[in-house]
């Protein structure tokens, strides 16, 4: 396991983790300097252990939120409070020249955000009372309580998503992945809740039309073109559909990894559940693991890996039941397990509250369960493969 510390580069632990590679690590910072509220883009480089600023912005207005994408060559920054009003920054990683600086006047409120490429974000807005009327018009025509628009940084123009399949979905909904050297979108198309879809399996004899829960695959490029272009139908997009689950089952998406989406299966007439895997590249679904339902016990799933946790009176005992052999118990002081990392080290997470500052903090522990040792941080954490991130 590789433990990367960059705590120490902080003066104050406000920080936003924004990209990890085998060679850096991107970063926000904000903290107060003088009574000013500053944005630092910060860059580590993983060989030397030196950090970088890569650009520096003033947040003068305390209600903005910041929304932060990383692409290979470029930060994107986006600046909203949920109003109509939204500010978008493109920054060149390298030079930390600004290539872009826009002010996008929406169509509604500010509701989501996901940036598909350098170039291209996807902004979704809801009603406001400026747009009230527009929005409920809008909905009797879609049926869809939010509009999506597509915002080209280059043109400086925006384009209304007409697509009756990416007008459902929130921007929460794409993820990006990369397939020998090209950007792909994955589009998770669940038909409602849980409690919904297991409620149109009860009531199957009574529901016309189709309920189905997809995931499609679309490359990013033919995404932007079909958008820009208006298209309307779910035809119209380049998409494979990788998984698909009808009234008698569900599907819903779990993780992802350099080549195949994990997803959790459950068939309503048996009851059984499992977690599945399928190529992105295309090929058959595998079953990977049966989730028996079991008092006590709760189940962990990171990409392919599956570890069931099981509550003991004054423990935990994680067994490893696919993609992982481990099989190791820990002290429940440790707090909730959030990975595994080389089927060895365990890391646990647990909040606490300090009665004298009046304020709550985070350990996370790194328990080694080969040498039944462990060793506690107050920080943030992130695991990115077998590498341990604290910030």
């Amino acid at each position: 396991m590789v433990v990367v510390d960059i705590r120490n580069v902080f003066a104050v632990r406000n920080v936003e983790l924004i990209e990890v590679n085998q060679r850096y690590i991107y970063y926000a910072e904000e903290k107060n300097e003088e009574g000013h509220n500053n944005l630092f883009l910060l860059e580590y480089n993983r060989a030397s252990r030196r950090e970088r600023i890569v650009a520096t912005y003033s947040l003068d207005d305390p209600t903005f939120v910041q929304h932060i994408f990383s692409f290979e060559n470029s930060i994107l920054l986006l600046l909203e409070n949920g109003g109509s009003t939204v500010w978008l920054f493109r920054v060149d990683k390298l030079t930390g020249d600004e290539t872009a600086r826009l002010q996008l006047n929406c169509i509604g409120a500010f509701g989501g955000c996901c940036a598909l490429d350098e170039n291209h974000v996807l902004i979704e807005t809801a009603p406001s009372d400026v747009y009230a009327s527009l929005f409920a018009d809008y909905k009797k025509v879609t049926g869809c309580s939010h509009m999506q628009s597509l915002y080209d940084i280059g043109e400086n123009a925006n384009y209304l998503v007409k697509n009756e399949l990416l007008r459902q979905l929130r921007p929460e909904d794409i993820r990006l992945a990369r397939l020998n050297g090209a950007s792909y979108a994955l589009l998770l198309n669940p038909y409602g809740d849980e409690a919904l879809k297991q409620k149109c399996y009860r009531d199957a004899r009574w529901i016309n039309g189709e309920i189905r829960d997809n995931i499609w695959l679309c490359p990013v490029e033919d995404l932007i073109q079909g958008i820009q272009s208006g298209a309307e139908q779910v035809g119209d997009l380049a998409l494979k559909l990788l998984v698909s689950a009808g009234t008698e089952g569900m599907a819903r998406y779990v993780d992802k990894d350099d080549t195949s989406v994990y997803f959790r299966v459950k068939h309503f007439p048996t009851g059984r559940e499992t977690l599945c895997s399928c190529p992105i590249e295309g090929g058959s679904v595998q079953v990977l693991c049966d989730l028996p339902a079991r008092d006590g016990v709760r189940y962990l799933m990171q990409s392919g890996r599956v570890y069931a946790i099981e509550e003991q009176e004054n423990s935990y005992v994680v067994q490893g039941i696919s993609g992982s052999t481990i099989h190791a118990e820990y002290e429940r002081r440790l707090g909730e397990l959030i990975g595994c990392v080389e089927n060895r080290f365990l890391i646990t997470r647990h909040e606490e509250y300090d009665p004298e500052e009046r304020s709550r903090f985070t350990l996370h522990t790194i328990y080694d369960s080969k040498r039944n040792t462990e060793e506690s941080f107050e920080c943030k954490c992130e695991i990115d493969g077998n590498t341990l991130i604290l910030y």
